[in-house]
């Protein structure tokens, strides 16, 4: 009597099949969204009810230390104003002719959804700027969030997520997601040497821009996941024939 063999592959289709399912991508975009943006209301609250942030005097005289550099950090802080906005425009621009419409209007509502947003809670919780901001800066007000460091990290965060999700060689995609990262963290630090802003406006807004990139990778997951399966498909096509 021959032996029954057992396959592995029954066990590994359905090993497959359970993580399409759960569909792990997706759950990691929930969870960074809302750990974010839970981050950031957390945040917000705690300023409304007149909390103080024990960090944020040490962190700051840290900062001013470094003052010296300062056309160094202007140049930097300014690399997040008028070119980031040619940037973000130029974004939508090319998703919108090159037949991505839907995607571009998503850009562009987060970005109005972002600048709006930022300039509703700087009014909200009218949170006065460190002392030793120029006071001659045009429409410098209030101090929280810090708009530049949330709409830096939210206009490259989804160039970042758009190569991350191409053809692009591993690297390319490392290297993307590193200088995203160097360039907000420069940014804040720039931001908190130049007395714009307190450390924990500049922590909150990296945390609701993480809720933001969240939900753009929730909403075009699936497109992403669905052109990932078609280039899948084509590549093996093409290695068969």
């Amino acid at each position: 009597m021959t032996p029954r063999s057992t396959s592995p592959q029954p066990l590994a289709a359905a090993s497959s099949d359970a993580r399409n399912a759960l569909d792990l991508p997706a759950i990691g975009w929930i969870v960074m969204a809302v750990a974010g943006l839970g981050g950031f209301v957390a945040a917000t609250v705690f300023l409304l009810s007149h909390g103080v942030f024990g960090f944020d005097q040490p962190l700051l005289d840290a900062a001013r230390g470094y003052q010296g550099y300062a056309t160094l950090w202007s140049v930097i802080s300014e690399s997040a104003n008028i070119p980031l906005i040619v940037i973000g425009v130029g974004m939508v621009f090319v998703l919108f002719f090159t037949k991505r419409k839907r995607e571009a209007v998503l850009v562009a509502l987060v970005l109005i959804a972002v600048t709006a947003g930022s300039e509703g809670v700087k009014q909200l919780v009218a949170r006065p700027r460190p002392s030793g901001t120029d006071p001659n800066i045009p429409g410098v007000v209030y101090s929280f969030p810090s708009g530049h460091v949330l709409e830096a990290l939210t206009i490259f965060g989804i160039i970042a997520i758009r190569g991350v999700r191409s053809r692009w060689p591993t690297l390319a995609k490392v290297l993307v997601v590193v200088a995203v990262v160097v360039d907000v963290f420069l940014v804040g630090v720039a931001r908190v040497a130049l007395s714009a802003h307190y450390p924990s406006d500049v922590i909150a807004s990296a945390f609701a821009g993480l809720g933001v990139l969240g939900l753009y990778g929730v909403l075009t997951h699936q497109r992403a996941a669905q052109a990932t399966s078609a280039r899948s498909r084509s590549g093996a096509a093409a290695h068969g024939a």
